[in-house]
């Protein structure tokens, strides 16, 4: 089950590794959003994700925790503020219930930074590494659908590479990398520290879960249509690039698909959403077609927010190009008689008034212009 996540985690890391912590900022969003979708329809799931950078900079901070129920921020945490923040209004009522929620969290979270610290420092010993920018992350959630099933996960990533993860099932750590044979070794020594994941994950996880999906069930249920347009652009070896855009949808899961006579090109799907400013989604997906080819192409999108699904027809604009370029030579047609009448014009009138040169007729001047408690030591 892990593998649900692998794919992006290795993604994210190895730029983050690559490119320093100026790209902190972006992955916080970047990390979840691009992410695999968690759930089907009418599912929902509550997921936290901890970050630890090695030698912060550029305004990223040297820990970070983002919390997501459905696909709308939950909660945020940084060591540049070391305050717990509940993200949506609703979330106030939380706070009515237990006055003591965000002190309490505040100061759980700040021990989540510390044990970041202290394995961190762990890991860069481990793999012999005395510098440079080096990153470490637990992510961990649940899921309940809508038949009433559910699903957890947690796992561990540093430096790109998946590390280590939990089989909630068999009570077991797995290591994923060299070098977290350790860990996994010290921790499955431990079963209790397996049996309270498992709690944590089947049990208490769900509960906030359910808490969080009644308290905001108003947002959580929004469904905005998305807005479609369909663009070209030349592409080389006379090949043109079909673009369909979809923004302004929530929630997140969407299908866009380009179609070719009414079916499905291979390979093309929406493969990164990505969030807008104000709480909604938008993909592109784009393919490349030959012009000389006779086909009807168009973009397939599927929507929560839709009864049905949408088709956005591609028009080539050969037709009105074409349209144009005629438009312009009958034109110019005209315009040529028009000119040689007047010519031939005024070399006759010139003839009869004495000899007026056909060069005398330019002289005129005229012209024309264009939450869960930290995990024992790595």
């Amino acid at each position: 089950m892990c593998n649900r996540l692998g794919s992006f985690e290795r993604k994210s890391f190895s730029v983050f590794s690559e490119s320093g912590a100026t790209m902190a900022l972006i992955l916080i969003f970047l990390l979840v959003f691009l992410s695999p979708t968690y759930g089907s329809s009418g599912s929902h799931s509550l997921r936290y994700f901890y970050t630890g950078i090695s030698e912060p900079g550029s305004g990223a901070p040297e820990f970070y925790r983002i919390g997501y129920v459905d696909d709308m921020p939950l909660t945020w945490y940084d060591s540049g503020t070391q305050q717990f923040q509940l993200l949506p209004k609703w979330t106030s009522k939380l706070e009515e219930e237990d006055p003591e929620y965000k002190e309490r969290y505040t100061q759980i979270v700040r021990g989540w930074q510390q044990g970041f610290k202290v394995d961190m420092r762990t890991l860069m010993n481990r793999y012999n590494q005395s510098a440079g920018v080096h990153t470490l992350q637990r992510m961990y959630g649940c899921e309940k659908n809508q038949d009433g099933s559910t699903w957890g996960f947690h796992q561990i990533a540093y430096d790109g590479h998946d590390f280590l993860s939990f089989d909630k099932d068999r009570l077991t750590y797995v290591t994923a990398m060299p070098g977290a044979e350790i860990t996994t070794q010290r921790w499955n020594a431990d079963r209790s520290n397996a049996e309270r994941r498992k709690a944590y994950l089947e049990q208490i996880c769900i509960e906030w879960l359910e808490k969080y999906v009644k308290y905001g069930a108003k947002e959580l249920n929004n469904k905005v249509r998305p807005q479609v347009k369909v663009s070209d652009r030349k592409s080389e070896e006379r090949l043109i690039t079909l673009h369909c855009q979809v923004t302004g949808f929530y929630p997140r899961e969407i299908d866009v698909k380009w179609m070719k006579n009414g079916n499905i090109m291979h390979g093309t799907a929406a493969k990164d959403i990505l969030p807008n400013h104000d709480g909604t989604y938008q993909t592109r997906e784009s393919v490349e077609i030959d012009p000389q080819e006779e086909a009807k192409y168009s973009c397939h999108v599927e929507h929560s927010s839709m009864p049905e699904s949408l088709t956005v027809l591609w028009e080539p604009k050969s037709s009105s190009l074409t349209a144009i370029i005629i438009g312009a030579i009958a034109v110019a047609v005209v315009l040529i008689a028009v000119v040689i009448g007047v010519i031939i014009w005024k070399k006759r009138a010139g003839k009869k008034a004495g000899g007026y040169s056909a060069a005398s007729a330019k002289e005129d001047g005229s012209s024309t212009s264009s939450g869960t408690s930290p995990n024992p030591a790595i």
